[in-house]
């Protein structure tokens, strides 16, 4: 269950207090403070969705107000000053297997709002998945603040399955796992991480454990037997000589960059270009608001 606004407020104030103590003869510069009071669950929703409520042009407004209110009675007002942006829903989201994409018509109103707030923009929650012409809308009606997450690590994901699929066939394993039936393995006997987002039957769970756009699979990366796993697939395909027409079939997007000659066919170089990939339209949008 959500915290009133106030409470919300008092926390972000209470933090706040802590950062500006922290601060105090650090030598940094002193901090800058995103606020706000509907701030989504982490990971996307539990469900697919059909559409979203845009936060309301009052509720913007008494989300700046309160947290105001609430940095003053900590004799904060100069830390507040420094707030640079205040978290609201423009209508965007993703869920298991599905996303809204942005509509400005919807969002007009609130964005009309921010000629009320003095120097400050707003943070679009759980962008991840948008297309490029909507981040470029998005930061152009104010919400100059892109927030994304498990956009990225999909694109990580969808690149190391992508070698993994490539090294079955250049490299089959004969005594061991793939990467893909490690993950699996690995998931299965640690399900706190996905068991509460994912529903369905056995093969809607598998599904969704490898595929979800809420991407749960990011939490099992850094655990010693997922970095295992992957080094396993890189020795497999270290010093082999990866065909275009496998980066093709398997890597799609990054094939123009692989075909002319600017990007190795070597798995982490890949990788790493996967995310880049997934990161550009948010950087490209972002530029619009620097």
């Amino acid at each position: 269950m959500a915290l009133d606004d106030e409470h919300t407020a008092e926390r972000a104030a209470e933090l706040a207090a802590v950062a500006e103590h922290a601060a105090d003869g650090s030598g940094y510069e002193r901090p800058v403070y995103v606020i706000g009071t509907e701030v989504p669950i982490p990971g996307g929703t539990l469900e697919e969705i059909d559409g979203l409520e845009v936060t309301k042009p009052k509720a913007a407004l008494d989300t700046v107000e309160v947290h105001r209110a609430a940095f003053r009675a900590r004799q904060l007002d100069n830390a507040f000053q420094r707030v640079v942006a205040a978290v609201v829903q423009p209508g965007v989201e993703f869920g298991n297997a599905n996303v809204v994409v942005y509509d400005r018509a919807k969002a007009h109103d609130l964005s009309a709002v921010l000629d009320q707030i003095n120097k400050i923009v707003f943070e679009a929650h759980s962008t991840d998945y948008q297309p490029p012409e909507a981040l470029w809308q998005l930061v152009e009606d104010g919400f100059a603040i892109l927030k994304v997450g498990p956009g990225v690590t999909f694109a990580l994901r969808e690149a190391l399955y992508g070698l993994d699929q490539i090294a079955d066939i250049l490299n089959p394993v004969l005594d061991g796992e793939s990467l893909h039936t490690a993950m699996e393995r690995i998931m299965v006997a640690d399900p706190p991480n996905w068991a509460n987002y994912y529903h369905g039957s056995e093969r809607q769970l598998f599904v969704q454990r490898h595929y979800s756009y809420s991407d749960r699979i990011r939490y099992y990366w850094t655990k010693p037997e997922a970095q295992a796993a992957v080094q396993r697939l890189f020795a497999r395909l270290d010093g082999v000589d990866i065909p275009e027409t496998l980066i093709s079939q398997y890597l799609a997007l990054l094939y123009p960059a692989v075909a002319a000659g600017k990007l190795p066919a070597r798995p982490k170089a890949l990788c790493i270009a996967a995310i880049r990939h997934a990161l550009r339209p948010y950087a490209l949008a972002a530029r619009q608001a620097a």
